[in-house]
Order: structure tokens, then C-alpha cells, then sequence
């Protein structure tokens, strides 16, 4: 059991890696686990395009009582110095894991993500991403703020502990507060 977690251990400090389970204007391929407690996978399909998805179950909504996911395509339209804007669109929905429960099981989300590298220990990031629900059951009488938070969305501050590591601090629609990703 020692030499498995030595070994993942060793594996994540030797692998690059970015910010949380929130896709960034930097196109990257990783893997994100958050606070919400959420996970992401994003695929660099060239410099400018990645894809990617997420899946967590928000504490803001009641854990594990609904499961949130997206689905996203970003492009980067600008990169200059240390500033980077790329367009987001994407699949997103909120599923229900108990009956009686609202729910958004498919919809859009739209936006633009935003980077910049402070330095080269600290990055922000700023998603703009809002969710348009494109299917609801349950009570429709109800739609409020978070029916409109796209999973993509939030603000967060990246602290890179080494050049692999980098830890984060902020809110996303995931309800993430705290991440880790892993480049690979």
C-alpha cells in the first residue's frame, strides 16, 4: 500500500498541472478535482481548442442530492503577454438523485473564460459562463440564481507550489472552493 501512495505521490509532483475543477482561458489538458466535490477532465485538441467535462453534486444545492455536469468546447481568441480570453460554449444539466427534487437535466451554457499570470507563482482566472436550462421538472416557479450558474462559471486565484503543482482558492459552479488539477 506504501509503494502505491509513494507512487501516486511521486506521479503528481511530476506531472504538470493548473487550476480546479473550473475550465481556464489557457487550454490545457487535466484533470481537476474540487471542494464541491467535483471532478473535470479537459483535452487539448490543438493551441487554441480544448474539450472538456465536469461532474459534482454542489454543497450550495444539498450533497449528493443533485449531480451537476458539463460538457464544454473552449477557443482561445486572444493570448497576449500574460493575458488570455477564450469563447466557452456547451451541454450542461443538473440531475436529480432523489425523486420530489427540482431539475434541469439538460440545457446550454455560454461565456467567456479569462487569465492572467500575476507572476509565476500566482494566476487569476474569471469564467463568465451563464446556463440557459433548455428542459425543467418539477416546481417551475422556482427559478432563481443557481438555476442560471453555469458549472463553468466562477473567480479563483491559482498558487503554483512547484512547476507541476499548482493549488486554488475561489467559487465556481461546481462549488468548488478549494482545487487541485493535474496536467497530463
Amino acid at each position: 500500500m506504501k509503494k502505491i501512495i509513494t507512487t501516486f505521490i511521486i506521479t503528481c509532483f511530476a506531472l504538470p498541472s493548473l487550476a480546479s475543477t473550473m475550465p481556464d482561458a489557457d487550454i490545457t489538458q487535466k484533470i481537476g478535482i474540487g471542494t464541491g466535490p467535483s471532478v473535470s477532465i479537459d483535452f487539448k485538441l490543438n493551441p487554441k481548442t480544448s474539450l472538456g467535462f465536469s461532474l459534482g453534486s454542489p454543497f450550495y444545492k444539498g450533497l449528493f442530492v443533485t449531480g451537476n455536469y458539463d460538457l464544454r468546447l473552449l477557443y482561445k481568441f486572444i493570448d497576449q503577454n500574460k493575458f488570455a480570453l477564450t469563447g466557452l460554449i456547451g451541454l450542461a444539466g443538473d440531475q436529480p438523485f432523489i425523486q420530489n427534487r427540482d431539475g434541469s437535466p439538460f440545457g446550454i451554457e455560454a461565456g467567456i473564460a479569462m487569465s492572467y499570470q500575476f507572476n509565476s507563482q500566482f494566476s487569476g482566472r474569471l469564467n463568465v459562463v451563464g446556463g440557459l436550462p433548455l428542459f425543467r421538472y418539477g416546481n417551475f416557479g422556482t427559478f432563481g440564481f443557481y438555476n442560471y450558474l453555469a458549472p463553468a462559471s466562477g473567480i479563483e486565484l491559482g498558487y503554483k507550489f512547484n512547476k507541476n503543482i499548482e493549488g486554488t482558492i475561489g467559487v465556481n459552479g461546481q462549488g468548488d472552493v478549494l482545487g487541485l488539477n493535474i496536467m497530463f
